[in-house]
């Protein structure tokens, strides 16, 4: 594509986007705006899809750094003998994290702490 056409393209593009913000400070439906400037509508949708392509393809690409994706370490665990002045029946520490369920907690409960640990790893 030469220089001459990417400016063209360039400058529709700031026109489009212009349009757009015009018709939504409006206040009026799109098809009344339309209508009211002589813009077809298709036309507009056409170009409000463009606009949008253009945009996400300039988004930069997301880090993804989720360590929950590396296979599983089971580690053996050692049983201590309870802390004092505590009520906990299960004590689960996960770096410096620590779950504590009490004697007593619904079934509820413990399934809701269990599903929110699998969702944050």
């Amino acid at each position: 594509m030469d220089q001459v056409t990417k400016v063209r393209q360039h400058f529709k593009h700031e026109e489009w986007k212009s349009i757009i913000s015009e018709c939504r400070a409006s206040g009026m439906t799109v098809k009344a705006w339309c209508k009211a400037n002589g813009i077809v509508e298709q036309t507009y949708y056409k170009n409000l899809k463009k606009l949008r392509e253009e945009m996400i393809e300039n988004l930069p690409a997301p880090i993804t750094t989720d360590i929950c994706e590396k296979p599983a370490i089971f580690k053996k665990l050692e049983v201590q003998s309870p802390i004092p002045d505590t009520k906990a029946a299960v004590i689960i520490r996960l770096g410096n994290a620590t779950i504590e369920v009490n004697e007593g907690t619904s079934q509820q409960t413990v399934q809701a702490v269990l599903l929110a640990l699998q969702n944050v790893c």
